[in-house]
């Protein structure tokens, strides 16, 4: 690899917290296709089901039960900045290490990621209970 284990290390410095968009936008992604892919609610909840995913902030804005345009914006706004700060905290983390490569950021994102996307899971569980649709 061009420069070795220094040039990596700053790449996941500079990089970790776009490489946390980027992988909330693959997210989103995969929820417009299988919205594409699977017709009707199914595809709608597998769809929505990713959205938060890819935008954690929404259960906190009450989405879906409230919705609107400015509540959208404030929710990409919000999940943008919360990716690129989980990102950057994973990369302050991983590059900590004696060796470190982008698997190692991804498999750190995964862990500490997971633990916002059950948050955000839970923020709908507990939206689904206090409406009482469930």
């Amino acid at each position: 690899m061009r420069g070795g284990v220094s040039a990596t290390r700053r790449s996941i410095k500079r990089r970790g917290g776009l490489m946390a968009i980027a992988c909330a936008v693959v997210l989103w992604l995969i929820g417009v296709v299988l919205s594409w892919c699977i017709s009707g609610p199914k595809g709608g909840s597998l769809a929505f089901i990713m959205m938060v995913m890819a935008l954690p902030v929404m259960p906190m804005l009450g989405m879906p039960a409230a919705g609107g345009s400015t509540r959208l914006m404030l929710a990409i706004v919000g999940s943008g900045v919360l990716w690129w700060l989980l990102g950057q905290v994973v990369a302050g983390r991983v590059t900590k290490r004696p060796v470190v490569g982008w698997r190692e950021w991804l498999r750190e994102f995964f862990v500490v990621g997971l633990g916002l996307w059950i948050g955000a899971a839970g923020g709908l569980l507990l939206g689904v209970l206090v409406l009482g649709i469930f």
